[in-house]
């Protein structure tokens, strides 16, 4: 375990003073039909928006910073329909196993990614997805994997709290959808890929210094993990942009693809790396624009707002 973990990890009072409540309302969820526990969870989370006053204001200011709304009135409203959207998330990874329907998962978006990756005509090539806390990023594994006919890898970051995550995991993992973790390194992803296999990584937060190079993303600077550029680089597997979005409040969601990335390398490594990371961050904006309240606006993404100041 490195310092930087050991330094943030949970005493076990803590995580099961968290993990009860969240346990006890993952349980009433659970039992309540979808129509009831959308309206619960919103009620919820519709809640925690006025009580939770930094992650409201950084929603807020996020989406002003993205130039997505005119004014604090209209980037207020987006931020509500934000937190609004990930209340449903939480109600879907609970009813995952009662309402997962592969008939209600379409596919939109690029042909040319459809016909590489989500063909239902010839067989289809692996990728690298690379994808985003969008709509319901949960289901998008299981999703993309049976429409791909394709085992999938998908590389996360460990849970803050490992029994909240445990409960979360259950969910996410199938058997056709297998989860490692980041701190593995890239070993499992290129065995994966060897093998065949879909891998998707999540790459629209914060990366440190060490993980990511610095990209534009809605006309302001960030840093982006830089991992698929790597792998693309090495392994010559095409990049493919998706996100999973949300249609309706009936368990429906649209597998959106990107155009798919193939870059060719200029033998500067350096400026490679962030020419690919900068084609998935473009991408992924793209898509993110077309419906902007399902993507999280409240962590912090960008370098020029809601940062300590530095020494």
């Amino acid at each position: 375990m490195s310092d930087k973990r050991a330094k943030h990890q949970k005493s076990a009072f803590r995580i099961n003073l968290e993990y009860l409540p969240f346990l006890l309302l993952y349980r009433l969820l659970h039992r309540l039909t979808l129509k009831q526990a959308y309206h619960l969870s919103a009620v919820l989370f519709a809640l925690l928006y006025w009580v939770d006053g930094k992650h409201r204001r950084r929603a807020i200011d996020h989406v002003l910073h993205a130039g997505i709304a005119a004014d604090r009135r209209a980037a207020a409203r987006l931020a509500r329909k934000s937190f609004r959207e990930f209340s449903k998330l939480l109600v879907e990874i609970v009813k995952m196993d009662q309402c997962y329907d592969p008939a209600k998962i379409r596919v939109a978006g690029s042909i040319a990614g459809i016909d590489l990756a989500l063909s239902q005509d010839h067989p289809n090539h692996n990728v690298i997805i690379v994808t985003a806390h969008y709509g319901n990023w949960e289901v998008a594994g299981t999703a993309f994997s049976d429409k791909a006919r394709l085992r999938m890898l998908s590389i996360m970051r460990p849970f803050g709290n490992p029994k909240i995550g445990e409960l979360i995991l259950n969910h996410r993992r199938s058997t056709v959808h297998e989860v490692v973790d980041k701190a593995n390194g890239l070993r499992p992803i290129l065995k994966a890929l060897q093998a065949g296999k879909n891998v998707s990584i999540l790459i629209d937060q914060h990366a440190s210094s060490n993980e990511g190079v610095e990209t534009v993303y809605f006309g302001q600077p960030c840093r982006t993990h830089k991992t698929p550029a790597l792998l693309h680089l090495k392994t010559g597997i095409p990049i493919l942009p998706e996100v999973t979005r949300r249609v309706g409040d009936n368990f429906e969601f649209e597998l959106v693809l990107g155009d798919p990335i193939v870059y060719t390398p200029t033998g500067d490594k350096e400026h490679d790396v962030q020419a690919v990371t900068q084609l998935c961050t473009t991408a992924l904006e793209k898509l993110i624009a077309e419906c902007p309240e399902q993507w999280l606006w409240a962590p912090r993404r960008w370098l020029n707002i809601n940062r300590p100041a530095r020494r």
